[in-house]
């Protein structure tokens, strides 16, 4: 992509989100049951943990001071195995947040889990199922049973439906792969008034190259995710973005530095430069990601 169609793509950017994330991703926890094939679980090298509650409190209220719109309580973790979310997104909505999201594989959803995360204030549960079948859903999603998922979901709902509750919604997203290409439709038919609402994605490649390669295109379009979301692991370190699962590019650590430094800091300016003139050579993860591809 030539350099002027980038800097007119994100200039709108640029000028909404120069002061504060307007979406802050925390990741409580990388722990995951699951060992899903469109997922690198098995290549991630740093350590596993759960966030401490003192270092979350000093995000959220950083966030709640600068009147962020919405936080994400996920990344790259199943989030219902962090024993204290419900605690979490409870301190968020005392804070004043308001939209807190989860995304989650829904095997650990039981209906007392949902019935915690209904009154915890949770406003939206987007859970993970990439197959219509049995055999095609364990195929993809390794580890986790099928019937299980489904009788969560369904549960989830029931209960929801019975206190009348008009949240958290319920999203269901499927992933695209040569493995379920063809279950798309009856799926999305399966779930068509159930639930919220139903998004259909195409798989990535976690900017690793080998994982699921490149087409062959040289053009580079800017990410817009270095402009509109922020990415806290764990331990505090702050990722390039969603998608860095081991952490390869730190911008910084929001206990130190916290989230508006880093936000405005100098290498996230030089790293949005590089997104706007196509120049992701100096990227690895950037420069190998399939979301940056043409």
């Amino acid at each position: 992509m030539l350099p002027t169609i980038s800097k007119i793509v994100v200039k709108p950017f640029e000028w909404l989100y120069k002061d504060f994330p307007p979406t802050v991703r925390v990741e409580t926890t990388n722990l995951c049951n699951a060992r899903c094939i469109t997922c690198p679980r098995d290549e991630m090298t740093r350590q596993l943990g759960v966030m401490d509650m003192d270092l979350y409190e000093k995000i959220i209220r950083e966030c709640a001071k600068n009147h962020i719109r919405c936080i994400h309580l996920h990344n790259f973790g199943e989030p219902l195995m962090d024993n204290r979310l419900s605690d979490r997104i409870k301190m968020a909505k005392e804070f004043g947040i308001p939209r807190v999201k989860i995304f989650s594989n829904g095997s650990l959803l039981t209906s007392e889990k949902a019935v915690e995360l209904m009154e915890s204030g949770l406003d939206e549960i987007k859970i993970s199922i990439d197959g219509y079948t049995k055999e095609t859903f364990e195929k993809i999603r390794r580890r986790l049973n099928f019937d299980v998922v489904v009788d969560n979901i369904s549960t989830f709902i029931r209960l929801r439906e019975r206190t009348h509750r008009k949240t958290p919604k319920v999203i269901l997203n499927f992933v695209r792969t040569d493995h379920n290409i063809q279950e798309g439709k009856a799926f999305v038919n399966r779930w068509t008034g159930e639930v919220d609402k139903i998004s259909i994605d195409k798989v990535h490649n976690w900017g690793v190259n080998h994982f699921i390669p490149l087409k062959n295109s040289r053009l580079h379009k800017p990410c817009l995710r270095v402009w509109n979301t922020f990415t806290i692991l764990w331990n505090g370190d702050v990722a390039l973005c969603c998608l860095d699962y081991n952490g390869q590019v730190i911008l910084g650590n929001v206990e130190k530095d916290g989230i508006a430094h880093i936000w405005r800091g100098e290498r996230l300016r030089e790293i949005r430069k590089f997104h706007v003139n196509g120049d992701l050579g100096d990227i690895p993860i950037c420069k190998n990601c399939s979301k940056a591809r043409l």
